[in-house]
């Protein structure tokens, strides 16, 4: 086979190289550290307006996450690089004549080794092909990931959101199609994964090619393979293969494990922590910050929120946010079509409204509340459409006290939300002792002018 003549301006390019990486990954580096928050909001927007619990939403998200910071973690090791090769060009044109032996007069192995150290010209052209690889390998792992995301998303993500369109609900993938469906998906990406991991182990054998060859075609197609691939082979085929195959093999594992911390909550404050003594997933113990609007501005709850975690007034306004799941397990909870069909005179806030009032169970204490007027609203400072509650919290004592929220216990185990909150009394409640009290704090107050 001919060999291809390199242009002139690609060699003058590639002995230049340096200089876009360099400018790449300091631009590429400031952009991507503002991309992960960018995408825990974005998050945060979809649970807030469509599905307050864990979905597929959060693991493409996550890995999405995860590929970012492979990407940072690899453009910080090719700066670090590149700083050393500057250092070691400098060096050269500073010393010439590199490590001097015979100054240094040293004995033995100490001069054997000192002998073994390379030309500085040999280190350079080492370090500069090792910041090279270093900076496409970044870029491969990242476009690797990306591609795993457009895969699940193509083909799990996409046809989830078109049934929920066509059918109105998520009741469809409680069936036996989908359920083989996404078995065949997740096996035909395991087997990509092993091929990707060994190297191209399907395609060395005749008949085992052949079988494999639609599924990597449909593989490669749905993760943008033509876009990292050269990278991909280039290494194979000029690298150890042994040490490649442990670093892919090592990328794999650390990304699994990352994919469980990107896919976290982001607000849980538990990541790497050694404390033994601080567990802030048991949700009777803790006091979760977005359950208060006074917390923090961009930190809410997806289930339910109140003003303050003290409490001074008589009235206690409780924000429940909705979501489509929620209006799904209504409708199971009713005979819906039978209420429609009753109430064909009435509004539709008006036939609604009790179909709701009855879902939602709240609880303070343990107590179930009853009569409590509900109301629809919208939150603008989260952009989160709800149902508001004003409940009468007068008769409750001074001191700690526990709102819950959850569905009707045929439906839900567990409470959705629990929500700490302490009842301060304000000046004129506490005035309000009986004459007896009273009469008991005065004869022990202290009486002027009795001798002492």
């Amino acid at each position: 086979m001919e060999k291809e003549e390199t242009p002139k301006w690609l060699e003058d390019l590639q002995q230049r190289s340096w200089e876009p990486e360099v400018l790449l990954s300091g631009i590429v580096l400031f952009g991507m550290f503002k991309v992960p928050p960018l995408l825990d909001k974005v998050l945060v927007f979809f649970k807030s307006q469509f599905y307050s619990t864990t979905t597929d939403v959060d693991n493409l998200v996550g890995i999405f996450k995860l590929g970012i910071y492979w990407l940072i973690l690899g453009l910080i090791l090719h700066l670090i690089c590149r700083g050393v090769w500057v250092g070691m060009v400098g060096l050269s044109y500073t010393f010439p004549n590199g490590v001097r032996v015979e100054e240094l007069k040293f004995k033995n192995r100490f001069k054997t080794r000192i002998e073994k150290i390379p030309p500085f010209q040999r280190v350079i052209i080492n370090l500069e092909k090792l910041c090279s690889s270093l900076f496409s390998l970044s870029f491969m792992l990242f476009m690797s990931i990306v591609g795993a995301y457009l895969y699940f998303f193509t083909l799990l993500v996409l046809p989830f959101f078109i049934g929920v369109m066509v059918q109105g609900s998520v009741n469809f993938t409680n069936s036996f199609v989908f359920e083989i469906y996404v078995v065949v998906v997740m096996v035909i990406a395991i087997l990509g994964l092993v091929d990707f991991l060994t190297l191209g182990f399907f395609r060395r054998f005749t008949l085992i090619s052949k079988v494999y060859w639609p599924i990597h075609v449909a593989i490669s197609a749905l993760t943008l393979g033509k876009y990292y691939r050269p990278i991909y082979f280039a290494f194979v085929s000029n690298s150890n293969k042994w040490v490649l195959f442990l670093i892919l093999t090592l990328f794999t594992v650390l990304s699994l494990f990352g994919l469980d911390e990107t896919t976290s909550d982001v607000y849980d404050g538990s990541s790497f922590s050694r404390l033994n003594f601080w567990h802030a997933r048991d949700q009777r113990l803790r006091v979760y910050s977005g359950y208060y609007e006074d917390q923090n501005e961009e930190l809410f709850s997806y289930q339910a929120q109140i003003p303050s975690d003290i409490i001074d007034g008589n009235v206690l306004r409780l924000f429940i946010p909705a979501g489509i799941a929620r209006e799904d397990s209504i409708r199971a909870n009713i005979n819906y079509d039978s209420l429609v069909a009753a109430s064909k005179g009435l509004t539709r806030d008006a036939r609604d409204m009790p179909a709701i009032q009855n879902f939602y169970h709240i609880y303070i204490d343990d107590s179930l509340l009853i009569n409590y007027p509900l109301f629809y609203h919208y939150r603008l400072r989260t952009s989160q459409p709800g149902y508001l509650a004003y409940i009468d919290i007068s008769s409750l004592p001074m001191g700690m006290h526990r709102l819950e929220v959850g569905g009707p216990p045929s439906m839900y185990r567990n409470r959705w939300a629990s929500i700490p909150f302490f009842r301060e009394l304000d000046a004129s409640e506490r005035k309000s002792t009986s004459p007896a009290q009273e009469e008991d704090d005065g004869y022990f107050q202290v009486k002027p002018g009795l001798p002492r």
